[in-house]
């Protein structure tokens, strides 16, 4: 009787032993598989998110942006504000008072004074991924419209005053990081400026955003 006991405990043990130490597979459908070119080719081509890596990026371009403000407020401060009762003329006489000091202000000021190398790239990224989404040809016929594709704009310097200006899409402005309600993006050919309303000012310029 205690022989039978004592086999019954131990084949006990053995097949707990077994048993509980075995791990439970996961079903198939469970484990990693990896994902094919084949069956999920998109991945291979998505693009990084624009505001993941390039959060740096645009948080260093809206420092520049202050920066530019307290200079041209500055310049503003010297040239004097807007008198009561100006006429046309007065306010783009001042508009050229004002656009001359700023440019004295900002002496050798290059390309990329404040759209920096990885700004400029971020910018094209944005503009490009909008005009090839799926709206992508009609938001590009609104890019174009009243575009002055041969205009000649110049950092440091003021917008032509011969020169209209392009409409900015809504989709495409959307997309691009918010500025001061004195500063606006617009297009010139494929270019991107900063313009500065109270100036007339160009501050900086992007090329080549999309392909014409």
């Amino acid at each position: 009787m205690v022989v039978h006991t004592l086999a019954v405990g131990l084949f006990a043990v053995v097949v707990c032993t077994s048993a509980c130490g075995r791990r439970e597979e996961p079903p198939p459908e469970a484990k990693d598989v990896p994902v094919l070119a084949k069956e999920q080719p998109g991945l291979l081509n998505e693009p990084p998110s624009l505001m993941s890596a390039d959060n740096s990026v645009v948080t260093d371009f809206e420092q520049r942006v202050r920066d530019f403000l307290k200079l041209r407020d500055a310049a503003e401060g010297r040239v004097g504000r807007i008198p009561n009762g100006a006429t046309p003329e007065d306010i783009v006489k001042r508009q050229h008072a004002l656009g001359a000091e700023i440019a004295k202000q900002r002496a050798g000021a290059a390309p990329g004074a404040i759209f920096v190398p990885g700004m400029q790239t971020y910018i094209r990224n944005v503009v490009r991924r909008v005009i090839t989404g799926p709206d992508g040809a009609v938001i590009k016929a609104s890019l174009m419209d009243e575009n002055p594709m041969a205009a000649r704009v110049a950092i440091n310097e003021r917008y032509p005053d011969t020169v209209p200006m392009s409409t900015m899409p809504p989709d495409v402005l959307s997309a691009l990081p918010s500025l001061p309600d004195d500063l606006e993006y617009r297009f010139v050919g494929n270019r991107l400026i900063l313009l500065d309303i109270r100036s007339h000012f160009v501050i900086d310029v992007v090329d080549n955003t999309f392909i014409i």
